[in-house]
């Protein structure tokens, strides 16, 4: 009799420890939100501005404004992240500081980049 009892107790906890794992959210990802409401979307660009990801954050403040644009905190926190996204990040490669933009690509003031015209230029007087 004691062992039918044991069994559905065991059977009872570990239906119970199931149950909570399924309804846990991870703790390392990112908090879950509707991409429709704009106060969320401002939540989870300030997360990701945590995260040191500005390019994501730009882009869920500028959809936030797009949906309230009448918003003084979604207008404030997309004009402060497009200033950070803006801003050059000098890192330094093999001794070679390199500037880099807010999605990665490293940018040059020193260097004049020549680009290549689509057609000769004319050296003929334009006709009066």
């Amino acid at each position: 009799m004691n062992k039918p009892i044991s069994s559905s107790i065991l059977l009872l906890v570990m239906g119970l420890v199931a149950c909570s794992m399924l309804s846990a959210q991870p703790l390392s990802g990112a908090p879950e939100f509707d991409p429709y409401l704009p106060g969320e979307l401002n939540e989870r660009a300030l997360y990701a501005l945590k995260e040191q990801d500005i390019s994501t954050a730009v882009i869920l403040l500028e959809r936030a404004y797009r949906l309230n644009p009448h918003s003084p905190d979604i207008k404030a926190n997309l004009e402060v992240v497009r200033k950070i996204a803006q801003e050059k990040t000098p890192i330094e490669i093999n001794g070679e500081v390199v500037y880099l933009d807010a999605l990665g690509n490293s940018v040059s003031t020193d260097k004049v980049v020549d680009i290549p015209a689509l057609w000769q230029e004319s050296t003929a007087k334009p006709k009066p």
